[in-house]
C-alpha cells in the first residue's frame, strides 16, 4: 500500500520517463531510485534497496531502519501533522511545482512543506532554494526591505558621475 502512494506521488511529480531506476543488488528487482537510501555525504544510493537492507538488519537481530517512504510519512505527521494523503493532496493541486517559482523539484527530490513557525499554519510546498529564502525573509524580513529601500538603486557612494 506504502509503495503503492510513493508510486502515484512519483507519477504526478515527474512524466515516465524521467523516473529514475535502479536495481537491488539482493532482490535484483528494478526500483525507483527513491526507494534506495542516500549514503549520507556522498551523492550515490546505496547498492541495496531500503527494503533489503531493512530485512537483512532484521535478520542479523539490528534494529528496524524506516524506508524513505516511511519516513517522509513520520515527519510529515510529527513535524506538520499532516497525511501522506494530504501531502500527495497539495501536490496535486499544485501541480508537483513550487506554489513560488513555478519550477519541478529536481530528480530525485520532493517540494518541501512551508508552514508559519509562529503558528504552525501550512501555506504551500515549496522548492529547496524558494523555502529557504522564505524562512530567511521571515527571521530578517524588516532588515531585509530597509535594506532595499536603502540600497535598491545602487550604493550612492559608488554611483558613477
Amino acid at each position: 500500500m506504502r509503495q503503492a502512494v510513493l508510486f502515484e506521488t512519483l507519477d504526478a511529480l515527474n512524466t515516465p520517463e524521467a523516473i529514475k531506476t535502479k536495481t537491488c543488488i539482493r532482490c535484483r528487482k528494478t526500483k525507483p531510485v527513491t526507494a534506495f537510501h542516500s549514503g549520507g555525504r556522498r551523492k550515490r544510493r546505496r547498492p541495496d534497496c531500503a527494503e533489503c537492507r531493512r530485512e537483512a538488519r532484521h535478520a542479523r537481530g539490528e534494529r528496524r531502519i524506516e524506508t524513505p517512504d516511511e519516513r517522509l510519512t513520520r515527519k510529515l505527521w510529527s513535524n506538520y501533522r499532516l497525511t501522506r494523503e494530504q501531502y500527495t493532496a497539495l501536490v496535486d493541486a499544485q501541480l508537483g511545482v513550487c506554489a513560488i517559482c513555478g519550477k519541478a523539484p529536481g530528480e530525485g527530490k520532493r517540494l518541501f512543506v512551508d508552514h508559519c513557525h509562529a503558528t504552525g499554519v501550512v501555506r504551500a510546498l515549496l522548492c529547496t532554494t524558494c523555502n529557504v529564502a522564505v524562512g530567511f525573509y521571515e527571521i530578517h524580513g524588516s532588515a531585509a526591505a530597509e535594506y532595499l529601500g536603502t540600497y535598491g538603486a545602487g550604493n550612492p557612494l559608488l554611483k558613477r558621475s
